[in-house]
């Protein structure tokens, strides 16, 4: 039987200190080349559970635009000024069939591709197909505030780490609900990562 794992969102981490990825409008670029659909999850294209109380329905989520994905990339400084942009995933092993896609999606935008399977989260790297752990609450401090250890992006965006300082200190859930509201549209506009799928996993019994 086919089942959601709606603790783990797979999703596409940007090393933000990378000389090619330091640009907002190519991260942007490559977020609108990611598919509509899935065939390992369940398409989950926010930070957030679609299904959790805090995600507000009325965040613009990215959906596959090549054409537009394709004004970005050219658009952008660093694979302007460097020739041929050439861009490397390392990916967990479970995920390499999605990388495959994601790549093969890539290469027909002129882009060269090159995919390292791995079986942890990489040291360095360029881009890392991998997974995080969905809470129940919508706390992301250690992902992505600037001064966290686990934050394997590098991001650094002062709104963000303001809107998670607040968000873990505030009671209130009508105030939280506009501060994680805020922290989804914010991230979306300087995205450290392309967020993907819940991933299926497979329950056997015997009948």
């Amino acid at each position: 039987e086919k089942k959601v794992n709606y603790n783990n969102l797979v999703t596409l981490f940007f090393n933000t200190k990378d000389n090619i990825l330091s640009s907002k409008t190519l991260r942007e670029g490559l977020w609108y080349t990611m598919p509509d659909n899935f065939s390992q999850g369940e398409k989950n294209p926010t930070p957030l559970s679609h299904f959790s109380f805090y995600n507000q329905d009325g965040v613009n989520v990215y959906r596959q635009d090549l054409e537009h994905a394709k004004l970005l990339i050219d658009k952008s400084e660093t694979a302007t000024t460097g020739g041929k942009l050439t861009l490397t995933i390392d990916t967990l092993s479970k995920y390499e069939e999605t990388a495959k896609v994601i790549a093969d999606t890539w290469r027909k935008l002129g882009i060269d591709k090159k995919i390292k399977v791995t079986d942890k989260v990489p040291s360095s790297f360029q881009i890392f197909l991998g997974e995080f752990i969905l809470s129940a609450d919508p706390d992301q401090y250690t992902l992505w505030h600037s001064d966290q250890v686990n934050n394997i992006t590098n991001f650094d965006n002062k709104r963000i780490d303001k809107l998670l300082e607040d968000g873990r200190k505030e009671l209130d859930i009508n105030t939280r609900k506009k501060i994680y509201s805020d922290f989804q549209k914010y991230i979306f506009a300087d995205p450290p990562a392309a967020f993907l799928f819940l991933p299926y996993y497979y329950e056997v019994s015997k009948k």
